[in-house]
């Protein structure tokens, strides 16, 4: 999803591009642009003709405006709203997130700052925005540049225009001025963090929007990372503190995009963070894989590569005229060589990752002969290299693995062929620490309903090693009541969970289910979940050590119980049919054939050495990354 259309990058590349170094022109293409409205910026470039440092930053802020714009909309209203009184529902309804899944912002209606942007908004953010800035002392470790992109910005994307910096500044100079009072930017930036992640932040990703804006999020922390970054900038730039964000369109781990916040400091080095997940601090290690960085800008970025951004043959992400390569600031000295072995006809090539599904490019450049050059790109992960043909990424070699210092390409040897045993496809990621809430947890039977005579049919002892699970009762005799118990210091973190009698092949349908406290009207509803048949549902615990007992309205001999604990449902699933290639390099995935799943592991036989494999559930689910074997085990990277 972008904030802008082919129109505007034809645009940007005739008139801005063409005028990188030329702003008066630049400027009268912009008076020329906004008709009516020319009158609100020439008052703004009149009001600074005898202060040349704001004349200056005025004229960085007008030539950029005509590609900045607002979507409008009763629609974004209306899920604004529902954003809003999330914070205290806690969740939207499935119904209503159902309805509006499909809901694309893109289609409402566009405003464009151009035609209604107004002299008052402009001039007091100048004025606020330089008064913040030269109130800080390392303001004069940084240059004029640095403050027009990283402090000034009156907007940050496509939220609505507003006038928001005297608002927050008023709001928190006097927490800052309280809490800090010395000359580190990064240590000025560190304490404001830790103050908004105590004002809360509701994560709720539901819906698809444009940026919530100032005014919105000042008042309601809700959102997702993008949201949360805002908060920062908005904070942070209110403070004279300079600051961007930076995302990854497509994790090479999380088949996902993500974003950060990225404060500039006076050393030159970028540090990342996300103020709701950690603390501040500089070279932080940090666990999320990127494979590319890319950085969200006001002004528009010179182009990459001469002719991309007219090339419609190229995605739309590459052509977006207001983002910028930062991966150098990250992996600086990680640059890949690669070569094919055929000329292509292509002037452009793509580093690619597998989501699961496609390929998606990450990184373009440029074809000079067989040979092609990705700098700045981040080692331990794999990558594809590929051309577009017909819309679609077609490798040109094998995929390989981004060592520190080597490249190591998956070659499959189909004169070497093994067995292999497949347990997932998806890395377990936090699954381990899902599986471990059934570590502890009790069965009992009794035909009390006190439970006075209680009997321990089964427990718990250690981390299932997979999702499925079968346990068998100690005690064989009838009983009519069942009390599943979690350990005092753990809530009940349940997948599903079924009961079966000795004699019977369909699981007990229990009369009623109870807690051993009063359960909410919500955790009535989502005990369903237990028995939905959908193995990532999951019932989870409003209080820890919770016990819950199941009526099954007679006494009844019990075997075997089925506990899949809270997971993310990427082990082998009993039943779904599944498929197994491995990457054949120009010729792309080739099939090793399908197999439904009779148990919670998968044989495949004549795999080839050396081969990337990928395991795709025909049944159900999205999340599936390509591996490799080592020694008899699946490696996710």
């Amino acid at each position: 999803m972008y904030f802008y259309k082919c129109s505007w990058i034809i645009f940007v590349c005739c008139i801005f591009f063409s005028c990188t170094n030329h702003m008066q022109e630049r400027i009268q293409y912009t008076l020329h642009q906004a008709g009516e409205n020319s009158s609100e910026l020439k008052k703004v470039l009149d009001h600074y003709q005898n202060q040349p440092e704001k004349l200056k930053a005025a004229r960085f802020l007008i030539a950029n405006i005509p590609a900045h714009r607002t979507y409008v909309g009763k629609e974004i209203d209306s899920l604004k709203q529902m954003k809003k009184e999330s914070i205290q529902q806690g969740r939207i309804s499935d119904e209503i997130v159902t309805h509006w899944k499909s809901f694309d912002y893109s289609s409402s209606q566009v405003v464009k700052d151009i035609d209604v942007i107004k002299a008052d908004i402009l001039i007091e953010n100048i004025d606020l925005a330089f008064e913040a800035w030269e109130k800080r002392s390392w303001s004069k470790q940084y240059s004029f540049e640095d403050f027009c992109e990283y402090v000034l910005p009156y907007r940050i994307g496509d939220e609505p225009l507003e006038k928001w910096r005297r608002i927050y500044y008023e709001r928190y100079s006097p927490v800052l001025d309280s809490l800090y009072q010395g000359n580190d930017v990064v240590e000025a930036a560190r304490v404001m963090a830790n103050y908004l992640k105590e004002e809360g932040f509701t994560n709720h990703t539901d819906f698809n929007l444009p940026h919530l804006g100032a005014l919105f999020l000042l008042e309601n922390r809700v959102g997702y990372c993008r949201d949360n970054c805002d908060i920062a900038t908005y904070v942070m730039r209110s403070l004279g503190i300079p600051i961007t964000m930076d995302f990854y369109e497509m994790s090479p781990s999380y088949n996902s995009r993500h974003f950060w916040s990225a404060l500039i400091d006076t050393t030159g080095l970028v540090v990342p963070f996300n103020y709701i997940e950690r603390e501040i601090v500089r070279r932080p290690q940090e666990e999320r894989k990127k494979g590319k960085v890319y950085r969200t800008c006001y002004g528009i970025q010179p182009e990459k590569y001469s002719g991309l951004y007219t090339d419609k043959e190229v995605p739309a992400f590459f052509r977006r005229p207001f983002m910028k390569d930062a991966s150098d600031e990250y992996f600086p000295e990680s640059n890949v060589k690669l070569e094919s072995n055929e000329a292509i006809d292509k002037h452009w090539g793509y580093l690619c990752v597998f989501t699961g599904t496609e390929l998606q490019p990450i990184d373009i450049s440029e074809f000079h002969g067989k040979k092609i050059e990705f700098p700045n790109v981040e080692p331990g992960l794999i990558y594809f290299p590929a051309f577009r043909k017909a819309g679609k990424m077609k490798t040109f070699s094998y995929p390989f693995l981004l060592k520190e210092d080597s490249i190591e390409y998956f070659i499959p040897d189909t004169t070497r062929k093994h067995c292999i045993v497949l347990t997932r496809k998806y890395p377990i990621g936090r699954n381990p620490m899902f599986l471990g809430t059934a570590v502890g947890v009790k069965i009992e039977g009794a035909n009390r309903k006190d439970f006075r005579d209680a009997e321990l049919l089964c427990q718990v002892v250690d981390t299932p090693k997979i999702n499925y699970n079968i346990l068998f009762p100690t005690v064989q005799k009838k009983f009519r009541y069942v009390r599943y118990s979690a350990p005092e210091e753990k809530q009940i973190q349940v997948g599903e969970w079924y009961m079966y009698g000795i004699d019977t092949e369909t699981a007990i349908a229990p009369e009623k289910i109870w807690a051993n406290h009063p359960l909410s009207d919500i955790h009535k509803k989502i005990l369903s979940l237990l028995t939905d048949d959908d193995w990532s549902s999951f019932y989870m615990s409003a209080v820890k050590g919770e016990q819950l007992i199941f009526d099954l309205g007679i006494p009844q001999i019990l075997s075997p119980f089925i506990l899949i604990p809270r997971n993310d449902d990427n082990y082998i699933h009993l039943g779904d049919r599944y498929e197994l290639f491995y990457h054949g390099g120009i010729k792309g995935w080739i099939s090793l054939g399908k197999q439904i799943a009779e148990g919670t592991e998968l044989y495949y036989e004549g795999v080839p050495d050396g081969a990337l494999l990928w395991l795709h559930n025909h049944t159900r689910g999205k999340e599936e990354r390509c591996f490799y074997m080592k020694d008899g085990k699946q490696l996710f990277i």
